[in-house]
């Protein structure tokens, strides 16, 4: 097999530094085919965690299995129990401090009460029976109660975000309620008078908005809850895009503002922070670089309507903020022009539909990459149904996928350069599925090159070879089996493609970026799909038909 791969890579590219990455696949897993993978978790230094669902036949079982990182072999595989009856589902699975922590959230009808329990499964595979309370909420209503997760770099604490209201006229609150993974205690609870919901986008406004030419999802009500960060100091840093005093009904304008809520404080910190005009941004990712400093960064862009054809502007962003006295300390954006645009296959026209996600703040020695991906999401009905039926099963959301972003944020605090690495993929979600964002591709960066992994469709092979391709003849992937698992080998210093390399054909297993398609049970959206190793590997998974194995890729 390995000499098929490489024959296969130098048939194709040409390319003599083929050593530069290599994959190596484990053995075939005897897993219950229907005991679909939901999401890989982290790990210790020789052992890895997933989180697998198996939804078919009678009743739903949550499983919790462990991996041996040398071996690529499950050391164990531990079902979770879901024994009450009513409205209960798993929130969160996270991996910190040896253990597999389970969340989950049960809802009382009765009692209009809604309540945050977890569960552990340890190292050595104890599932602890019993369910150990985090809150109890208040609410008439189940969509009243919103829950997030979020564990620190160190994987040593938890911040649940619980923003919720008890009834329609009540006001909307946020609890953070700080808990430690070692002891699995809480430690504080702090309360802001904020609605800070991760899934604050009306379904119907946003569906009917694409329908007819309202825009992309999120730009009708963009503003709202970005994101948000715990450092191990237990402070919290989230992201809130408010709407700015210039706008009007005809013409939403937004501010980008940060929060702070530090361990010792009880009263959160605001901080505009503002660019040369008002950007609508609808994503974030922050970044840690000392004990003073956080780094917030993302994709923002403007819509100017106007007669004959509306004016876009799209770009990328980062500012650095001083968190002893709540100031930017510096900040910089680069918009995309006419030669990225091109790249993009996009223009003036075409951006408009585009929306953009960052997903990784990757430093590598003096400078920072940023490393983003373009889509467009649309909704789709059925031609059986009115307008009337919107949601549920009277139509679907449909993606295109179209190129990762990177760009470099140089020692000077600049943005140097802006580089695409191409992808195509679309896909579409089952009926009744909610609007969702997946990962397509993997980031990876050594102290040589910053590396990008997905699936590309084999007929564009021949198409990277020629100097002057046209991103428009590129064909995308629509169904995993028939492509290539490839890996686009960047240049840190100019952000050019320097190699790309076929990992694998996807003839039996495939590397599937999209793991659980159960509307029930789709991973959260900044879900990896992938653990790092450590002497630059990393862990896949990849599956064919039911069949699973994992394999390990080794960067120079």
């Amino acid at each position: 097999m390995k000499v098929k791969l490489f024959f296969t890579a130098m048939l194709f590219y040409c390319m003599s530094d083929f050593a530069q990455v290599q994959l190596n696949n484990g053995p075939e897993l005897d897993n219950d085919r229907d005991a679909k993978m939901n999401r890989m978790l982290g790990g210790d230094e020789n052992s890895f965690y997933c989180y697998r669902i198996r939804s078919k036949g009678k009743g739903t079982s949550f499983i919790v299995e462990k991996y041996n990182k040398k071996t690529l072999k499950p050391e164990f595989s531990k079902e979770v129990n879901l024994t009450e009856e009513g409205q209960t589902r798993i929130e969160d699975v996270e991996y910190a401090a040896g253990n597999v922590f389970i969340f989950r959230r049960e809802y009382d009808k009765k009692a209009d009460k809604m309540s945050l329990f977890f569960q552990t499964v340890s190292s050595s595979g104890a599932v602890a029976n019993d369910l150990k309370e985090i809150c109890v909420i208040s609410a008439d209503h189940y969509e009243f109660v919103d829950f997030d997760i979020f564990p620190n770099p160190s994987q040593t604490k938890f911040v649940i975000k619980a923003s919720h209201k008890a009834n329609k006229e009540d006001t909307y609150k946020t609890d953070f309620i700080l808990m430690d993974a070692v002891s699995m205690k809480k430690v504080w609870t702090k309360t802001v008078a904020m609605k800070l919901h991760s899934n604050g986008i009306n379904f119907g406004a946003a569906a009917l908005g694409a329908l007819f030419g309202g825009g992309v999802r999120g730009e009708a009500e963009g503003v709202g809850f970005l994101g948000l960060y715990l450092d191990d100091k237990d402070n919290i840093y989230w992201g809130y895009n408010a709407l700015a005093k210039t706008a009007t009904e005809k013409e939403k304008r937004y501010r980008l503002n940060l929060y702070t809520l530090n361990a010792a404080d009880q009263k959160e910190k605001q901080l505009e922070c503002l660019f040369d005009d008002d950007y609508l941004v609808s994503d974030i990712e922050f970044s840690k670089t000392s004990e003073n400093e956080v780094v917030m960064g993302g994709f923002l862009k403007d819509v100017i309507e106007r007669k004959g054809r509306d004016l876009v502007k799209c770009g990328i962003f980062s500012f650095k903020i001083n968190v002893a006295n709540n100031t930017v300390a510096a900040k910089t954006f680069k918009f995309f022009d006419d030669a990225m645009l091109t790249a993009l296959e996009s223009n003036a026209k075409r951006s408009r539909w585009f929306r953009y996600k960052l997903d990784y703040i990757i430093p590598v020695g003096d400078a920072t990459y940023y490393v983003g991906e373009q889509y467009k999401e649309y909704w789709v009905q059925n031609s059986n149904s009115g307008y009337g039926g919107m949601g549920g099963n009277n139509g679907y959301w449909a993606y295109e996928y179209m190129d990762v972003i990177i760009g470099k944020l140089n020692s000077k605090g600049e943005f140097e350069w802006i580089k695409n690495a191409p992808l195509r993929n679309e896909m579409q979600l089952n009926n009744g599925a909610p609007s969702h964002v997946f990962k397509q591709y993997i980031a990876f960066a050594t102290n040589k090159n910053l590396y990008i992994l997905n699936d590309d469709h084999p007929k564009n092979i021949e198409r990277y070879q020629k100097a002057d391709f046209e991103p428009s003849d590129l064909k995308s992937v629509r169904g995993i089996h028939g492509s290539n698992f490839v890996c686009n080998v960047v240049s840190l210093g100019d952000g050019k493609v320097t190699n790309r390399v076929v990992l694998m054909k996807n003839e039996d297993y495939c590397f599937a970026p999209i793991q659980e398609r159960n509307p029930q049970f789709i991973p959260p959206s900044d879900c990896e799909i992938f653990v790092p190793g450590k002497n630059n590997e990393i862990y896949i998974y990849t599956e064919d038909r039911g069949r699973d194995r994992f394999a390990t890729i080794k960067f120079e």
